[in-house]
């Protein structure tokens, strides 16, 4: 997953562009942040299954619930790192703009920020589809957190996925986001993201 590009374009990539090439070819998934390898969302556990450091100051882990396997989950929580001065806005602007663009030839793509100015935060939620038999919807939050390893702009998402057939429509899958979109908002703005910390 080496990527050249700025690290504006890296953190916060749509999921679903991202996850379904990752968690294969590794035997044991390293945790680069110290930020363990189970996390607990919403009562219920997430473990460890896929990481990567494709550049210097770039990190991604991902976690599934026992449930769940790659490609085809259907939760999962990520964490991005970018060590350096990114800021929420900065990151949350460059997710915005692809969403925006997105839109004009993918009419499912429809999103929300939520700003919390006192803590440099900013969460966004969004539905994006991949035209077929795939949709998802995503809610990041972007934090800024400064430690004595550095200053990194971190992103903690929780992705839920359904895969549609005969017997699930996309209905289903809006029905779900609709009934639970506020309060899995409001949990992820209260969830203590972990302080990550890099060698």
């Amino acid at each position: 997953m080496k990527n050249k590009k700025h690290p504006y374009f890296l953190i916060g990539i749509a999921a679903f562009i991202l996850t379904t090439f990752t968690g294969f070819g590794q035997e044991k998934a390293k945790d680069y942040l110290s930020a363990g390898e189970k996390i607990a969302f919403n009562a219920e556990n997430y473990n460890l299954k896929w990481s990567s450091n494709p550049s210097a100051n770039y990190y991604k882990q991902e976690y599934l619930r026992t449930a769940d396997v790659f490609p085809n989950y259907q939760k999962m929580i990520i964490l991005e790192i970018i060590k350096g001065n990114l800021t929420a806005s900065q990151a949350a602007g460059g997710k915005i703009n692809e969403l925006e663009n997105w839109k004009k030839s993918n009419p499912m793509v429809r999103y929300e920020k939520f700003e919390n100015k006192d803590k440099n935060e900013i969460t966004l939620d969004f539905v994006v589809s991949d035209g077929k038999s795939i949709y998802e919807w995503n809610v990041y939050r972007y934090q800024e957190q400064k430690n004595p390893s550095g200053n990194y702009l971190v992103l903690y998402c929780y992705s839920y996925r359904n895969y549609i057939s005969e017997k699930v429509s996309v209905n289903q899958f809006l029905d779900f986001v609709t009934k639970t979109r506020m309060e899995t908002i409001n949990t992820i703005r209260r969830t203590a993201i972990p302080k990550v910390k890099t060698n």
